[in-house]
């Protein structure tokens, strides 16, 4: 119930996050660092996973996309993190959502200049499937946004070869199938 902030410290290159310890956000407790080891934390996206807030993020010193859930409601403490994706430089511009029951990711990949995708196999994002690549024709993939459209998965993002607004939206409503991309 109260307001939760997770972000990158640019002074220490650590992910950290905290929580106000009331419902309007008018006092915070201390910042947590939820990871420190080489520069960590960029790009970063929450939600609550299962009961629990959740952060998907970038690494940078691994170059690879990064997904931790804390233990509790309140994020006091947290299971260590997992790679979901650590193909290449990947891992940027990420969208947290929990799609069908399960934690999912929409971000970008810097070595294949491709807009990816990444859904977990289990409820608390444990163990994730193979990540699909859902365009990439082009320059494609930064800012993304993934939400929830009729039931099935969507991502609208940027596409710099063609400077323009993205959207794409998947045929079934865990995103194995996904329908053309369509340009604004």
């Amino acid at each position: 119930g109260n307001p939760a902030i997770s972000y990158y410290d640019a002074t220490s290159g650590n992910l950290k996050y905290v929580r106000a310890t009331d419902a309007d956000g008018t006092t915070w407790g201390a910042p947590l660092v939820l990871e420190s080891t080489g520069t960590v934390g960029q790009y970063t996206s929450m939600k609550i996973v299962n009961g629990n807030p959740a952060i998907s993020y970038y690494d940078v010193t691994q170059s690879a996309l990064k997904f931790i859930r804390a233990n509790d409601v309140d994020g006091t403490t947290w299971a260590a993190s997992v790679m979901p994706d650590n193909a290449g430089a990947t891992g940027q511009y990420t969208s947290l959502q929990v799609i069908n029951g399960n934690p999912a990711i929409s971000y970008y990949n810097v070595t294949a200049t491709a807009l990816m995708y990444v859904r977990a196999n289990d409820p608390d994002g444990t163990s994730w499937s193979v990540p699909d690549t859902l365009d990439n024709t082009g320059s494609i993939g930064q800012y993304t946004s993934l939400c929830v459209v009729n039931g099935n998965p969507a991502v609208s993002y940027y596409d710099v070869t063609s400077t323009a607004l993205t959207f794409i939206r998947a045929l079934d409503a865990s995103g194995t199938t996904w329908n053309t991309p369509l340009t604004d």
